[in-house]
């Protein structure tokens, strides 16, 4: 289902709706099409998206790593602008589409310093620090530490993520995920749609649920959803064929609802508490 919404610079977007969005240069040229969106399970954002390059680059048989933030929403042309120059996508590492090897933000890192950009988990903003291609010094690499390991990663697919399994801490089944919504102003999961049906017998409603309220259980494949039944049943669901509009304001209703602060008012005072800030 394709769900837009745009209020101001507010847009949230399916990342079934993202998948399959042509990319294009800021010339106009098409260069390809999102394959993928790389979820970072610790943050809750799109750690990633995973780019195939056809058009006049011709680079169709690769897979390419590219910052969430260096792609830019063309609305009325359902499509994303990617302004990075011909010759740094040329030169770039891409990977198999059978060998997927970015798993850990250290990995990713190498990547986002190649075209430019500072890894979003650093310092939390998304701003660009050096020419796309440029080797930056390691002075400015902040080594990052892993969470997980090897067997543990730190990045799943949407796709892999949609039709997950939910379950509570006793193990019951609550139904599964139906589709995550990405805020694109910062790639953040704005919120989580769920259906419940297991013991809970909700199957007709779908739910917002905030990413922060969902752990992932790696080796059974499976989200723990660590809510209160009555938390659950008394919550405001929406119908499959009619989708709120949505903006933050909805949706800090709903993240208060739950219990929890809504992930741009935690980003806005993490940044107004940064050593320096008066």
């Amino acid at each position: 289902m394709k769900v837009w919404q745009i209020e101001r610079i507010q847009i949230f977007l399916s990342a079934g709706t993202i998948k399959g969005d042509k990319v294009i240069n800021t010339a106009g040229e098409d260069l390809g099409k999102i394959e993928e969106l790389m979820i970072d399970i610790q943050d809750g954002r799109v750690g990633y998206a995973v780019l195939s390059f056809g058009g006049f680059l011709g680079m169709g048989d690769k897979l390419f790593a590219i910052p969430w933030q260096a792609l830019n929403l063309r609305v009325h042309d359902h499509a994303f602008v990617l302004d990075i120059p011909k010759e740094t996508l040329e030169n770039a590492k891409g990977f198999d589409k059978d060998h997927w090897p970015l798993t850990t933000r250290e990995e990713l890192s190498r990547t986002y310093t190649y075209y430019g950009y500072q890894p979003y988990w650093q310092t939390g903003v998304t701003e660009q620090i050096g020419l796309p291609g440029e080797t930056i010094g390691s002075e400015r690499m902040v080594r990052t530490e892993s969470t997980a390991g090897r067997e543990n990663p730190e990045f799943l697919s949407a796709s892999t993520i949609k039709g997950d399994k939910v379950v509570n801490r006793a193990g019951e089944d609550l139904g599964k995920i139906e589709e995550l919504m990405i805020d694109l102003q910062d790639g953040r999961i704005a919120y989580t749609v769920l259906s419940f049906g297991g013991f809970l017998g909700m199957g007709d409603k779908l739910f917002a649920i905030p990413w922060k309220a969902l752990q992932l259980r790696v080796h059974e494949h499976k989200f723990l959803l660590d809510i209160p039944k009555e938390t659950l049943k008394n919550a405001e669901g929406f119908d499959k064929d009619n989708w709120p509009i949505t903006n933050r304001e909805w949706l800090s209703t709903v993240y208060g609802y739950y219990g929890y602060q809504p992930y741009w008012q935690r980003e806005k005072e993490r940044i107004e508490n940064r050593p320096g800030n008066i």
